[in-house]
C-alpha cells in the first residue's frame, strides 16, 4: 500500500470539518457511557431536559432571546410553544420502553431489543430554536443516544443557551454534559454538512434545502417538511367553531409554525 492512500483527504483539512470531528468524538465517548444505563436512568436523562426547558424562568429567557434575536414570533406564543410541545412529547415518551428487551412474540418466537443508534445530527429551524431542539434532544436521549444540533444562524444563541439549560440539569443529576452538544458559532453550511456526514442519523428540519441536504448526505435521514397547509371544513363541521381555531391555529406565533 502506498503512503499517498494514507493521507488524510482533502476535507479533513478544514478547520470546521476538524471541529465537527472533535465533537462526534466526544459524543460517542458521552454515547458509550448512557448505552449502559437502565430504562429508570434513561427516563431521568429526559426528565430533565424536559425540565430545563419547561420550567418558566428559563422558558420566559428563551422565548425572549428567540424573538430578539431571530424576529419572528412573539414572546408568549413561544413561551406555549415550549411547553406545550415539550409536555406533549413527555407525554407520549411516558411509560415507553426504550431499553432492553421492548416487545416479545411468544407464538412467532421474536423478541424486539431496543439499542441505540450512535450520535443523532439535529438540524433545526430559526422558527423554533428552543422547542425544536428540545424535542429532538428528548427523543434522542430516550434511545441512549448522542445528539448535536445543528441551529439555524440566528437562532444558535437561543439553542446555545438552551443546552446550557440542559448541561446545568445533567451537572445535577450526574449525566456526562457531551451527549448533547451544539455546533459552536457561527453557523455555516460547511460544518452542517460535516455533522450529517459523520453522525449515525439525521434529523432534519427546516427549509427544503435543509430537508434535501440531510437525504442527500449519505447518511440515514429523517426530514420534515413545509408545513401550514390548507384546511378543509366539511359541509358537516361547526363552521363557526372551525374557523374560529383556523384561525387562532395560522396566527398563532405570527404564523411561524409549521403546525399553523
Amino acid at each position: 500500500m502506498s503512503t499517498a492512500s494514507l493521507a488524510p483527504p482533502a476535507a479533513a483539512a478544514d478547520p470546521a470539518v476538524r471541529a465537527v470531528g472533535e465533537l462526534v468524538a466526544r459524543a460517542r465517548a458521552a454515547q458509550r457511557i448512557a448505552e449502559g444505563y437502565d430504562q429508570a436512568r434513561t427516563d431521568e436523562l429526559v426528565a430533565a431536559v424536559g425540565w430545563a426547558i419547561m420550567e418558566p424562568a428559563r422558558n420566559r429567557a428563551l422565548a425572549e432571546l428567540a424573538v430578539a434575536d431571530t424576529g419572528i414570533g412573539n414572546v408568549d406564543d413561544k413561551i406555549r410553544k415550549n411547553y406545550r410541545k415539550t409536555l406533549g412529547l413527555l407525554r407520549d415518551l411516558h411509560g415507553a420502553r426504550s431499553v432492553g428487551v421492548i416487545s416479545e412474540d411468544r407464538e412467532r418466537g421474536l423478541i424486539e431489543i431496543a439499542r441505540p443508534v450512535g450520535v443523532v445530527a439535529a438540524i433545526t429551524p430559526s422558527t423554533n430554536p428552543a422547542a425544536t431542539p428540545a424535542n429532538k434532544i428528548i427523543n434522542a436521549l430516550k434511545g441512549r443516544n448522542a445528539v448535536i444540533v445543528a441551529p439555524s444562524p440566528k437562532g444558535w444563541s437561543t439553542c446555545a443557551k438552551l443546552i446550557e439549560y440542559i448541561h446545568a440539569q445533567f451537572d445535577r443529576i450526574g449525566a456526562p454534559r457531551d451527549l448533547v452538544q451544539v455546533l459552536p458559532a457561527p453557523i455555516g453550511k460547511a460544518s452542517t454538512q460535516a455533522l450529517m456526514q459523520q453522525c449515525d442519523l439525521v434529523v432534519a428540519t427546516g427549509s427544503q434545502n435543509n430537508v434535501q441536504s440531510a437525504y442527500a448526505s449519505g447518511t440515514p435521514a429523517f426530514g420534515v417538511g413545509a408545513g401550514n397547509v390548507a384546511s378543509i371544513v366539511d359541509e358537516s363541521a361547526d363552521c363557526a367553531a372551525a374557523a374560529e381555531k383556523i384561525v387562532r391555529s395560522k396566527t398563532f406565533d405570527n404564523a411561524t409554525s409549521c403546525s399553523s
